[in-house]
């Protein structure tokens, strides 16, 4: 399973470097689909109605639905393809790789022994710092919706890595009805606000620029 976790660091961090909407939502599908396969090779026989939904939540709802609602309606729009997820300059490119070194240094600290518990926590704790650091670095909405989804994911996989237990199957399906939910929000706002973006580009091309 450690070349699935390092994969998913690769796709945590890739985005960042790489300033388009459309390697942001590659990366939200490639986690959605990298966490289901770690989540099969953890238990390649799911025998529970809540570890086939788990499944069917990184598949359908994380790697399929988020960034193919998402695409959908930046593609109507004809978004333009560059979109910093953080800015694009050495310090934040600096900041985000010293975040997953912290990550793996405090991954030592939460488990003693080392393998591959130890670097799925470190990959998920990652995928926490990262997406704080999108959060507080960019204000645009897609950005903003990149990095919230991203913090799911960072759950997700936090949750993947715990003891497993029988969850309540209409908690687990609310969870991803909210989820599901979120995300039609997103689409929705990013529609809207596409719709009055002429509006916004005039108004804003009259404020001063520092």
């Amino acid at each position: 399973m450690s070349p699935l976790l390092i994969a998913l660091l690769g796709v945590l961090l890739v985005p960042l470097f790489l300033s388009t909407w459309r390697t942001s939502l590659l990366g939200l599908a490639c986690q959605g689909f990298l966490m289901a396969w770690i989540a099969w090779v953890r238990n390649p026989a799911p025998g529970t109605a809540g570890e086939w939904l788990t499944l069917a939540d990184l598949v359908l709802v994380r790697g399929l639905w988020a960034p193919l609602a998402l695409r959908q309606v930046l593609r109507a729009r004809n978004a333009p393809a560059r979109n910093d997820v953080i800015p694009p300059n050495l310090l934040s490119w600096t900041l985000a790789l010293g975040l997953v070194l912290t990550a793996f240094n405090a991954s030592e600290a939460l488990v003693p022994e080392t393998g591959e518990e130890r670097t799925l926590v470190a990959v998920a704790l990652a995928g926490l710092l990262l997406a704080f650091l999108v959060l507080a670095t960019q204000s645009g909405p897609f950005s903003q919706m990149i990095g919230v989804l991203r913090f799911e994911n960072a759950i997700a996989l936090f949750e993947l890595g715990g003891p497993r237990h029988h969850e309540d199957l209409p908690l687990q399906a609310a969870q991803i009805a909210i989820v599901v939910a979120s995300v039609g929000l997103y689409r929705w706002y990013l529609g809207r606000l596409s719709d009055d973006a002429a509006d916004t580009a005039a108004t804003s091309a009259e404020e001063p620029t520092l």
